[in-house]
């Protein structure tokens, strides 16, 4: 500590400066080509928690484990680049600190705003303490960030951060970050399109067209082109390997979970085209769903046709077909039939979101174009008028990157990523006519119709090779074991091991079935009281046990009802293997009745 002082002495008598510096065990110093850092015993207007403001910039998988709503924690890796975004209204002076705490040993840590870097250094300490960084000079107003990164560790942890601390004249006219619903504000902020429709028409057919440009095709974007009063229709982009084809239609019963819903309230399927998973889905309505796994490519453009119209007994019949220019035709979604609903098509609407909250640092940005309904005098009426609005992220200022308006003949829309400029909520914007209305014959779009029930494979003689983790230390009673999936009785089950164990996802069980067979798809039955039901799983399939081909990933519906999941096309195989990666009550434990492989 003497030689700190000395250096810190000798720089300042050099500079004329007088300094009373601390000894405390958070004294932040500097290698001599560094600026110098003051211990803080400043007042910090704006104190920003990390649970909503702050990133894992360069691997953004890294997020789930290291930024909670309490701060970062869990941060190893001196590779790793953390951000924290907040808006500022006014260019000048911005004092930066951060209430911290090293757990053990001393850190040295870069902090960057505005391009400018100071490093600090930071001794152990049990409690959390406001360490100033220093001062900054930002030179424009608008979204600007916080950056650390580790230089150098003398332990396995480099620090715990509970809040980013700004001040200084930047600050005065106010700062906009987000400070409570982290969940939502790391989503960022949701946007709408409303169309404009013509008055005193009843609308049958509702035409869009959606093209998400290079590089703006991040994980987690929902690019919705057709949305009406009761669902939506558009794309998304899954993971790094999967994208869909997404259509969803509301039940009129309001509630969170499906299995809740009474029988004359729910969704019917009408029909769906080759190579769709349908089901249902909860969280935010509830409702029946379908969805069809396809590589849609940024800078191509995709065409969606949505139908509604009044059914049977009080009913509306809502079908969904989608034109992709690999493929040259439309192809047929699903159709779904809602109960207590006698109406055509309303509400036309576009959206885009972020449903993933470790891509909210993500911009995105899609464009909607050539907008058209069909009504039922048979006359085509174009869409040029739209309304933008935004989600309550948005409308209450939690964050204010968000963006839409008209560009040529397009709509555009765009969210996230921390851009400053934006556009009025609630505003309206006219994109120039085509002309020209979308030229289908719908006498040759597929009907849809149910397929045949399909024939379960008998299983006798079939056996469990290989699982990852079961419940045999009779945490479950009689049952949980792994070839439970097999026993043909849906009061069995499999189950992860918790009792005296711990067991962390993926978990998979292998099933050998003798012999190869021709299959067309797998029947699902969740464990029948909806506890640990699987919610994400992928199959594979080998012909020897060893060398393994996935058939992709699935999405189960949280139900004691059968579950089918028809494969792209038939396969031939003799191994199986099931992996749980997920489960619906978001916990490490999954659980799951039977498993059938089925051919139509």
């Amino acid at each position: 500590m003497k030689t700190v002082k000395n250096t810190i002495l000798t720089r300042f008598l050099l500079l004329g400066v007088l300094l009373f510096a601390s000894c405390s065990g958070d004294e932040a110093t500097t290698e001599p080509d560094e600026i110098v850092s003051e211990d803080a015993k400043l007042k910090y207007s704006y104190k920003i928690p990390p649970g909503g403001n702050s990133w894992v910039v360069n691997d953004i998988s890294q997020n789930g484990s290291l930024i909670s709503d309490t701060g970062i924690h869990n941060w190893t890796d001196l590779n790793t680049v953390i951000r924290t975004f907040f808006r500022v209204e006014s260019a000048g002076e911005l004092k930066v600190g951060l209430k911290m705490k090293v757990a053990e040993g001393t850190s040295k840590i870069k902090v960057t705003v505005g391009g400018e870097s100071q490093t600090i250094t930071v001794n152990s300490s049990p409690n959390y303490k406001d360490v100033a960084v220093g001062t900054f000079n930002l030179s424009d107003a608008g979204y600007q960030y916080v950056e650390i990164q580790g230089v150098e560790k003398s332990a396995t942890y480099i620090a715990d951060v509970e809040e980013v601390l700004i001040d200084g004249a930047a600050t005065a006219s106010g700062v906009t970050y987000v400070q409570d619903e982290f969940y939502w504000g790391r989503r960022g902020p949701s946007v709408h399109l409303s169309y404009t429709p013509p008055q005193n028409t009843d609308i049958k057919w509702f035409y869009n067209e959606v093209t998400v440009p290079e590089g703006e095709d991040v994980v987690g974007s929902y690019f919705m082109a057709n949305g009406f009063g009761q669902g939506y229709f558009g794309m998304q982009v899954n993971s790094d390997t999967e994208r869909r084809i997404l259509f969803s239609v509301w039940s009129p019963y309001e509630t969170q979970d499906p299995s809740q819903i009474p029988d004359d309230y729910k969704i019917i399927l009408l029909g769906k085209g080759e190579g769709v998973t349908t089901g249902e889905f909860g969280n935010e309505g509830s409702g029946g769903q379908s969805y069809k796994v396809f590589d849609w490519q940024a800078g191509n453009t995709y065409k969606f046709l949505l139908k509604g119209e009044p059914s049977v007994n009080n009913s509306t019949d809502y079908t969904a077909y989608f034109y992709a220019p690999e493929e040259g035709a439309w192809k047929l979604i699903a159709s779904f039939r809602r109960p207590y609903t006698s109406t055509y098509l309303t509400n036309q609407h576009s959206f885009l979101e972020n449903f993933r909250t470790e891509a909210g640092v993500l911009s995105r940005k899609g464009f909607y174009g050539n907008q058209w309904v069909y009504d039922t005098q048979d006359v085509w009426h174009e869409l040029t008028e739209a309304k933008f609005t935004a989600d309550a992220t948005a409308r209450k200022g939690a964050r204010l990157d968000y963006a839409g308006g008209s560009d040529g003949n397009k709509f555009f829309m765009k969210n996230c990523g921390f851009f400053s400029d934006n556009t009025t909520i609630d505003s309206y914007h006219q994109r120039t006519a085509n002309g020209v209305s979308p030229n289908i014959d719908f006498s040759q779009l597929e009907v849809p119709s149910l397929p045949e029930e399909p024939t379960l494979l008998d299983r006798s003689g079939w056996v469990v090779t290989d699982f990852s983790t079961q419940e045999d230390n009779g945490g479950e009673g009689d049952t949980g074991r792994a070839a439970d999936i097999l026993d043909d009785d849906l009061n069995t089950f499999w189950h992860s091991c918790w009792s005296g164990c711990t067991a962390t996802p993926p978990h998979h069980i292998t099933v050998d079935m003798g012999e190869s067979k021709q299959i067309d798809g797998f029947r699902f039955y969740q464990r029948q009281n909806l506890s640990r039901t699987v919610k994400d799983l992928e199959i594979q399939i080998s012909d020897d046990g060893s060398t393994w081909e996935s058939l992709g990933e699935f999405v189960l519906q949280n139900t004691a009802a059968a579950i089918d999941v028809d494969l792209s096309e038939t396969k031939t195989f003799r191994y199986f293997k099931f992996i749980a990666k997920t489960a619906h009550d978001g916990t490490d434990n999954a659980a799951m009745a039977e498993i059938i492989p089925f051919t139509r």
